[in-house]
């Protein structure tokens, strides 16, 4: 039995709505970690929310107390100065009695990243003060010096708060999803060989779509209790296969980030915005830099692995790049295969 006349122009009114609504920027189809559930409450604490005007940007792990690891490209169009870090959350659109947050002392970016291929897409954020870690605040270690990459199957999780549009809520919570590596040369060969060796791919394992996607940026790749990779970029849908989503192999960068952690710290950025909100984490006390794992001091010295952002804040996209959602940050498409950095 069709539908009456008044279902009718209902329908056609849905269908009329629907056709002049605005296309949403690419990826944003998800409004959250794809294929994944929300996870126990604080069960992640070493998850990083970074934010801008109150709003989640990207993600990241804290790595000491006052030392947090996330991508390059989430302060490539952003004001550190203007940015907060917030710690021990699950939800973040209501305070939380758990929730720390901190202003950024300084940004540290690999001084070989190179924004248009993606390579090197890691950076090390030095808070204002120092982290109490507890139950719901806690540190991830990196893999050791001696790793070997992940073999190709390898079960990982990866997590995020993302929201990718103006119109989509926070999720209910911390999302997360299981993922499996990829070998690197079958991901290449998805990505047009443009992947270099410092990249970590990964996909779902069957047939579903699963995986990051945006303002995931900067959050890690957990494998065996280890930060084995850095969200960095995907393809134009959110967990599809074709595309494979890709990482920062952070084993590729531990002698670099041990460098940094342990040099002389650097200035603070003066900052260009009222006080910070108010937190529990005040001039705290107790082990100021609270080692997530062990290292050894037999890496050399690199005089160049400083490269601290001192620069005022940009403009909002580039030529060939667009705006991925209120508070997320600016992808740049340098090529016709839909790179989009998450």
């Amino acid at each position: 039995m069709g539908p009456r006349a008044g279902e009718r122009g209902r329908l056609l009114l849905t269908v009329a709505v629907v056709l002049t609504l605005p296309p949403r920027p690419a990826g944003s189809w998800g409004a959250r970690i794809i294929g994944g559930h929300e996870v126990m409450p604080h069960s992640r604490p070493y998850m990083v929310s970074v934010q801008f005007e109150g709003q989640h940007h990207c993600g990241g792990f804290l790595l000491r107390a006052r030392w947090v690891v996330s991508a390059a490209h989430c302060f490539s169009h952003r004001d550190p100065r203007t940015g907060l870090v917030v710690l021990g959350a699950h939800v973040l659109r209501a305070p939380e009695p758990t929730q720390q947050v901190f202003g950024i002392s300084a940004v540290i970016r690999h001084p070989d990243y190179q924004p248009d291929i993606h390579a090197n897409d890691i950076c090390l954020l030095l808070l204002n003060s120092s982290a109490v870690l507890g139950p719901a605040v806690g540190l991830l270690k990196l893999p050791r010096r001696d790793a070997r990459p992940l073999k190709a199957g390898a079960q990982c999780q990866v997590a995020g708060w993302g929201s990718v549009s103006d119109f989509e809520d926070l999720p209910p919570g911390l999302m997360e999803a299981e993922v499996r590596v990829l070998s690197l040369d079958v991901c290449n060969s998805s990505w047009r060989g443009q992947l270099s060796p410092a990249m970590l791919c990964t996909q779902s394992g069957d047939r579903r779509r699963r995986g990051f996607c945006s303002a995931d940026s900067g959050g890690p790749l957990v494998c065996r209790n280890r930060a084995h990779g850095l969200v960095s970029f995907s393809g134009l849908w959110c967990g599809d296969r074709k595309t494979p989503d890709v990482y920062t192999q952070v084993s590729a960068f531990v002698s670099w980030i041990w460098d940094v952690v342990r040099r002389p710290r650097p200035s603070p950025l003066p900052r260009t915005t009222g006080s910070l909100r108010s937190h529990q984490n005040h001039n705290s006390t107790g082990d100021r830099d609270g080692m997530a794992n062990d290292s050894d001091s037999s890496f050399p010295r690199n005089p160049m692995a400083w490269q601290v952002i001192h620069r005022p804040p940009q403009a909002p996209g580039k030529p060939g790049g667009y705006g991925v959602g209120v508070g997320q940050e600016t992808a740049s498409v340098p090529n016709p295969n839909d790179q989009i950095k998450r």
